[in-house]
């Protein structure tokens, strides 16, 4: 059970590292087209648009590590005012619910990317980007967190310590 919550909390890790990367990316095409505006009065003419791509796989590779670390923003008014028993039931009911939810996110975003790539939907852009390839970020951001929901449902069943 140890070694599957390892693998959820490396794939997690990965996630983030790759968010990372996507975030110094979205800072160096915005370096780049300052430069080249600046100093040479002309522009890559898609930077807005990969930046906009950058930030979708930034925020879907970390929304699982972000979950892991416990940083999410929780709503306690009711957990905080619970102890033992009762505040592992509601943590594992919520649990349970955030799966269904990210299920249900997970099986349309497929659904999406399956879509654009099957009609070969392109970016109205100047670059014309195949769009299911900014798009598969978003359900294997979603795998990711399901994953993670997974991994906090073990170890709140079986009160095993988190990442």
């Amino acid at each position: 059970m140890e070694r599957l919550l390892r693998g959820i909390d490396t794939c997690s890790k990965v996630g983030a590292y790759l968010s990372s990367l996507a975030m110094l990316s979205i800072v160096g095409l915005i370096l780049v087209e300052i430069v080249l505006r600046t100093l040479f009065h002309t522009s890559t003419l898609v930077s807005d648009e990969y930046s906009g791509y950058m930030m979708v796989a930034t925020i879907m590779m970390g929304v699982s590590y972000t979950f892991a670390q416990g940083s999410h923003i929780r709503i306690t008014i009711i957990s905080e005012r619970l102890h033992g028993r009762a505040a592992q039931g509601i943590d594992l009911i919520v649990t349970l619910a955030a799966l269904v939810l990210c299920s249900y996110a997970l099986y349309h975003s497929l659904w999406m990317v399956q879509d654009t790539f099957s009609y070969r939907i392109l970016a109205d852009s100047l670059s014309e980007t195949p769009l299911y390839i900014p798009q598969v970020m978003i359900p294997i951001g979603f795998l990711l967190l399901e994953m993670q929901l997974v991994a906090h449902f073990l170890r709140r069943l079986l009160s095993l310590p988190t990442l």
